[in-house]
């Protein structure tokens, strides 16, 4: 199996291929010898040729990656055509080192609620692939988020039982949690009418709103595993109300535009949010010009 040329090709492509060092082959190319006595035998003539990139855009500083090689760099890497709303790309160096680039999509899969769907970012340790999907890098609220970690201190042959046990994984997990949180604030935070930055692009607000739509579902179980960022996720949450027939209404709105005196946020619940919004109990809310959170 190994002899064989494309199949060195494919592994040095799937382990290799951001290390330092270039990876070099000779090219299968087969030429019949000219030499007497010997006719018909056959002699590899290809030319030597780099198999892997060697080099990591992660690597690199962000000043000197554009953001269209970023683009570039998410499709190789999700397998997927449509932009990603938004990137977080840092260095990370104290106890633990690593390097992060994490990317939220412009759409959920089609699977994201099968629960033997297997979710989370690729692994490097120094720039050698170590997994795909390792969850233990994300909480489970966080499984759309697609992306790299290569790490300095893991070592090589770590195995999926270490990661659920390594002090280093922890400390990678709340760090990638936190970075992920503060991407989700500045999209929730960009004003109405900041302007996408290409033509094309959806302006920020807008793509917290796609965001929402496709991932509100998911984010919204963080508020019942993860109580330690509970507070950051209750303002991350977009609601539908009474002033909003879609889910744009976060916390901080409705706070802002209680009435005087109010002292209570009123919300209902129902099977569809049709129902929600044609029940008899708004009526006396909106006589009294109450917002209710549907």
């Amino acid at each position: 199996e190994f002899a064989d040329g494309w199949r060195l090709k494919e592994l040095i492509g799937k382990y290799s291929d951001h290390i330092s060092l270039p990876i070099r082959m000779e090219g299968e190319k087969w030429e019949e010898a000219e030499q007497e006595g010997q006719p018909g035998r056959m002699v590899k003539t290809g030319e030597w040729e780099t198999v892997n990139q060697a080099t990591a855009l992660w690597t690199r500083p962000r000043k000197d990656v554009t953001d269209e090689q970023y683009v570039q760099f998410y499709e190789q890497l999700a397998h997927d055509w449509q932009p990603p709303l938004a990137w977080t790309h840092n260095r990370v160096e104290g106890s633990t080192e690593y390097t992060q680039l994490l990317y939220l999509p412009s759409h959920a899969p089609m699977d994201m609620w099968d629960r033997d769907r297997k979710a989370g970012v690729k692994l490097y340790v120094k720039r050698v692939f170590i997994m795909d999907d390792a969850e233990q890098l994300l909480p489970r609220y966080l499984r759309f988020v697609k992306g790299v970690v290569d790490s300095a201190d893991l070592p090589l042959n770590v195995s999926r039982e270490l990661l659920q046990e390594s002090r280093d994984v922890k400390t990678i997990r709340e760090g990638n949690t936190r970075r992920v949180l503060a991407l989700l604030e500045d999209l929730a935070k960009a004003p109405a009418d900041a302007e996408a930055k290409a033509d094309g692009e959806q302006a920020p607000a807008d793509k917290y709103a796609t965001f929402w739509r496709e991932f509100g579902a998911v984010l919204k179980e963080g508020l019942g595993e993860d109580t330690g960022n509970r507070e950051r996720l209750l303002k991350l949450v977009r609601y539908a109300s009474t002033e909003s027939d879609t889910p744009t209404v976060g916390l901080a709105d409705y706070k802002a535009r209680m009435k005087e005196g109010q002292k209570a946020i009123y919300y209902i619940t129902a099977d569809t949010l049709a129902a929600a919004k044609n029940s008899p109990q708004l009526e006396i809310f909106r006589k009294k010009g109450i917002e209710v959170l549907l």
